[in-house]
């Protein structure tokens, strides 16, 4: 055994380059040449001595002297620095493991395929064809006959195989801009793989592709996409699941690029697609902190951004307007900016609808302690005033009702002009239930007229309505006492006006 390592250090990759391409020209010397270039840079990076020429010739020596293994050994320390080599190389791999029969290379060989592809190696489709469908690859697949290697510990050599054509297609179609061919692609995938975390990093490739610049800079490549990947009805959930997580991350990307109608367009088809995208995540790891409620508000807000504030509206109760739950729990800042978005589609919306937005606001419906509904009061006081000065009175009363049954505080003076007009259009059922309502929660305290007791006080600020309301409501209240007192009684009913 000799103490040193036989292996340029660092700082002498010329000195490596140099020994490699001299021990290449010695058939002799072949696998030292390998030893050497693997030793150096698995542990250096290439730097500006590295010679691509170098390294094909040394892959072409190998594999004509037979050394598979140190073939598959300079592969992967050329793959650890992003290197690949031609097309033609690995081709030419494929077909000397097959002619030799050296069906224990498969499993290494579709690793190392894999790796290539992923660090950009580009496959002609043909040779991808003519690889898979080789009969010696296929009888290594299936075969299960005694002594052939098993192929346990790595997935099958056609899936591996299958997922790099894949991947190829997908880069050929982003190039053609053939968005229905990427969705078969896409759909082929999904029915083919067993392995969910590949078909999530296809689903990444995907987003990168769909988010590339086209020719038409109107279109959307995902819609043509997700048609083609939705036409066949019944299809398993990893296929829809996966394209909700693609169209998630469009979402979020153009959300967060201000392309607000693509944004808008995203969440459309995902609609369409009946793809329930508020449950979903993205696909990279700067979108996990997406909770249901900022999906839901994002979605939202890009059809409020494009112009759409029916399709805002639309989104917000197709949504059932949730905000968290313990399955789904939200951040403070979610309910902030959910708040701000509702409070801005407020001042958008039709009267009834401003009403609904309002009773959905953080807080309101479901107590939360981070939450301080007080601070809407000027909201639902700006809406009520709005609704009694354009004559929209059953609004107005829903708004008074709402908020009284909230605790949410009403402007006195808005509230007696309602119940004047009620009473003036001679709304008296809906007069009586506000008037009801508001004196039943402390807006009247001076107005009190206890059954049985045939007294009245009215304090002077009543109205006229508001005044009449005080008597129906006292007489009403000792109806059973008046029906009682005969034509002689000397008893009667008192009111008094308190000045």
């Amino acid at each position: 055994m000799c103490r040193f390592q036989h292996v340029p250090v660092e700082g002498d990759e010329k000195f490596c380059v140099e020994t490699v391409t001299r021990f290449i020209k010695n058939p002799m010397c072949i696998q030292k040449a390998s030893a050497v270039f693997t030793g150096y840079y698995q542990n250096n990076p290439p730097g500006v001595y590295f010679s691509m020429p170098v390294l094909l010739t040394l892959l072409w020596a190998l594999l004509k002297a037979g050394f598979v293994s140190d073939v598959f050994s300079v592969l992967g320390v050329s793959l650890s620095h992003k290197i690949v080599p031609s097309y033609e190389f690995l081709l030419a791999l494929f077909n000397f493991v097959r002619e030799k029969g050296l069906t224990g290379s498969v499993p290494e060989l579709m690793q190392l395929t894999f790796k290539m592809v992923s660090a950009g190696l580009v496959l002609s489709l043909d040779c991808l064809d003519c690889v898979k469908n080789t009969p010696d690859f296929q009888q290594t697949v299936h075969s299960n006959s005694p002594g052939k290697h098993k192929l346990s510990t790595s997935p099958p050599f056609p899936e591996y195989l299958n997922l790099a054509q894949s991947i190829v297609e997908i880069e050929l179609c982003t190039k053609q801009e053939d968005w229905r061919r990427m969705g078969k692609v896409f759909r082929s995938i999904c029915q083919s793989s067993q392995h969910p975390n590949q078909v999530e990093q296809i689903s990444g490739r995907i987003v990168i592709a769909l988010l590339s610049e086209s020719k038409d800079k109107l279109s959307l490549p995902f819609a043509a996409f997700a048609e083609t990947v939705c036409q066949n009805e019944g299809e398993d959930n990893l296929i829809w699941s996966f394209l909700g997580r693609i169209g998630v991350s469009l979402m979020l990307r153009y959300y967060k690029t201000h392309q607000w109608a693509k944004g808008r367009r995203v969440v459309e088809v995902l609609s369409i697609s009946k793809v329930n995208y508020s449950t979903l995540k993205g696909l990279f790891g700067n979108e996990d902190g997406a909770s249901r409620c900022c999906l839901i508000t994002v979605a939202t807000e890009l059809f409020l951004l494009s112009g759409s504030v029916e399709g805002a509206l639309n989104t917000l109760q197709e949504n059932k307007w949730f905000l968290s739950s313990c399955s789904w729990p939200c951040e403070p800042a979610d309910l902030d900016s959910r708040s701000r978005v509702l409070m801005r589609l407020a001042e958008k919306t039709s009267h009834r609808d401003t009403l609904e937005v309002l009773c959905n606001l953080p807080g309101i419906k479901e107590p939360n302690d981070l939450v301080d509904i007080s601070r809407y009061s000027p909201l639902f006081n700006s809406h009520l005033r709005v609704c009694v000065d354009r004559q929209i009175l059953p609004v107005a009363s829903d708004t008074v009702d709402f908020m009284l049954s909230q605790n949410v505080a009403v402007d006195h003076a808005v509230l007696q002009t309602l119940l004047h007009k009620l009473g003036k259009q001679n709304l008296w059922l809906r007069a009586r239930e506000v008037f009801r309502h508001s004196l039943s929660v402390g807006y009247y305290p001076g107005v009190s007229a206890p059954p049985g007791f045939m007294a009245l006080i009215v304090p002077w600020r009543l109205g006229e309505v508001e005044l009449a309301l005080a008597f129906e409501m006292f007489i009403t209240v000792n109806a059973t006492i008046i029906l009682q007192l005969s034509e002689t009684t000397t008893s009667c009913l008192s009111i008094t006006l308190k000045r």
